[in-house]
């Protein structure tokens, strides 16, 4: 495939992408918003006191919640530990001290005039820690990448960046790009490995020179996701709505992809031509051997 060839199929494929977020949210990300939306959102101090107890944790609720949700905590779970605030009612004034405006305070008036005098622990549990019913989940990619991975592990190592396969990475995530350094979690089915690998290469090429100050994390995630997408499509990967569910929740949507569209071709169609050269270049050094 060369040049030429790999931006017509970008164009192609991003045209599809384009159409699939002008039509909104799929049906499988609303069912998976609906789910989120019933867990609790935690403070940054709560956040750090999980990730310091279970750095792989991706979804956190108590037991009762768990409960509410179909699912039970596994036997033998051992609970993480966070704060939860004590409120209390604010002492009330005498008769004789309360001015006309304070006795015709509206109930949201008297709800703020409870007050924080303390903390207790709770523990909450990360979904892998239950069992039971499923839950909503993102759209899946299907097929198999085959030999594109370890070519694909080839075009990055070519660009001068460190590739590193790890157990886990902070908050869940299936990869990060550090500016030099992409690390992906081993664990990946291939083809989610095969797209999270192009991903964090796509932030590589794209977001770490001089464009990195005037994009926003919205323009970053639409760009790298974009690229995934093309690069998966052309492999032969089943795409469903992946990409569009993954832009979307990242507040990206048909105008900020538009408007990134030859960032995203060109760089989607030059790793579409490395793919290519690697396979050829491992070929002729098989043969040889």
């Amino acid at each position: 495939m060369n040049r030429e060839e790999a931006l017509a199929m970008s164009d192609q494929s991003l045209k599809d992408l384009a159409e699939a977020l002008k039509h909104g949210k799929s049906e499988q990300l609303l069912a998976y918003l609906d789910t989120l939306s019933k867990f609790h959102q935690y403070s940054f101090g709560n956040c750090m006191l999980i990730y310091l107890q279970r750095p792989t944790a991706t979804l956190v609720a108590g037991f009762e919640r768990w409960k509410e949700l179909g699912r039970y905590v596994k036997k033998g779970e051992k609970g993480i530990g966070i704060l939860a605030p004590l409120l209390g009612k604010r002492k009330k004034k005498d008769a004789s001290e309360e001015s006309e405006e304070e006795s015709s305070d509206t109930d949201a008036k008297k709800e703020s005039s409870r007050v924080l005098y303390g903390f207790r622990v709770v523990h909450v549990f990360d979904v892998s820690q239950t069992d039971g019913q499923e839950l909503p989940d993102f759209a899946t990619l299907g097929g198999d990448p085959g030999d594109k991975i370890p070519r694909l592990k080839q075009v990055i190592r070519s660009h001068g960046i460190s590739l590193e396969f790890v157990d886990e990475l902070p908050f869940g995530a299936n990869g990060m790009s550090e500016g030099g350094k992409v690390s992906v979690v081993s664990s990946l089915p291939k083809p989610q490995m095969f797209s999270t690998m192009v991903h964090e290469l796509a932030h590589e090429l794209l977001h770490w020179g001089d464009r990195r100050e005037s994009t926003t994390k919205a323009i970053r995630e639409t760009e790298a996701e974009a690229v995934a997408y093309v690069v998966c499509r052309a492999v032969g990967l089943e795409c469903s709505t992946r990409a569009s569910d993954y832009i979307q929740l990242w507040s990206g949507d048909d105008k900020v992809l538009l408007q990134s569209l030859e960032h995203i071709r060109s760089v989607a169609a030059k790793i579409l031509a490395e793919l290519e050269d690697v396979t050829v270049e491992t070929k002729e050094v098989t043969h040889v051997a």
